[in-house]
């Protein structure tokens, strides 16, 4: 953790003491989340860029006081973002699936619960966990617990659980961590590609299905779901700013 930003939450922390222990850790850890979330949206990653930015917020003995005054539902702004952001990426998905795709209605919405509720805001909800560590572990981490969390994904087929669908949650995952700060555009449509190609190569040599790749619509879904990533971590990052941390005139 940065010292500044260590020290902040420690006095923010020291003026919530009137509120039970558990109460006092939730709201440090989400206060941690949120301020993370804009040091990343703003490119603050050095010591002396946090320590600007906490600068423009409010002093931690005014802030504890605004939580623990308000102490009835601003603990659970996180979540209800996570779940925003994981909506609007299976929104995106499955209206992808539904309109372009030709699937039921019902895998569609299938797919979009799935794919957004339960990997897009699973790993949003769970990522301050492993965001302390290194950039490499946090990737691993994101990738393999949403490639867990994409399971319900192998049943949005018509013929028995789809294996393959596994990869689509990984990939999620992936992107959720890799993205989290902002990145040149070619960086995801590489990426993109890359994903397509293994897709390919799983889908012809490992599942051998009988009928032909479609690189046309595999690669706009793809493109979809990066999509639909990237503008849930943007309105992520813009909504941890709403959060009683405005910048100070």
């Amino acid at each position: 953790m940065n010292q500044s930003l260590g020290a902040y939450l420690a006095e923010v922390e020291r003026g919530l003491r009137g509120l039970p222990a558990g109460r006092r850790r939730l709201f440090v850890r989400e206060l941690e989340s949120h301020l993370r979330d804009e040091a990343e949206a703003r490119g603050a990653l050095t010591e002396s860029a946090m320590a600007e930015l906490l600068a423009e917020k409010e002093p931690p003995f005014e802030l504890a006081f605004e939580l623990s005054s308000h102490d009835d539902g601003d603990a659970t702004h996180q979540r209800e973002t996570a779940l925003l952001a994981g909506a609007l990426l299976g929104i995106a998905t499955g209206g992808y699936l539904w309109i372009q795709g030709g699937w039921p209605w019902h895998l569609s919405l299938l797919f979009c619960t799935a794919l957004g509720l339960a990997v897009g805001t699973g790993v949003s909800l769970v990522r301050p966990r492993w965001r302390r560590l290194d950039p490499h572990r946090r990737l691993l981490i994101s990738t393999l617990f949403a490639t867990v969390l994409a399971v319900p994904l192998g049943f949005t087929s018509l013929h028995g659980f789809n294996a393959t669908r596994l990869m689509y949650g990984a990939f999620t995952g992936y992107l959720l961590e890799r993205h989290a700060q902002a990145r040149p555009a070619w960086q995801p449509v590489l990426e993109t590609l890359a994903f397509t190609l293994l897709d390919f190569l799983t889908y012809t040599y490992l599942v051998r299905h009988r009928f032909p790749y479609q690189w046309l619509h595999e690669m706009a879904f793809n493109f979809t779901l990066v999509l639909g990533v990237l503008v849930a971590v943007q309105l992520k990052h813009v909504l941890a700013g709403r959060w009683l941390l405005l910048p100070q005139d």
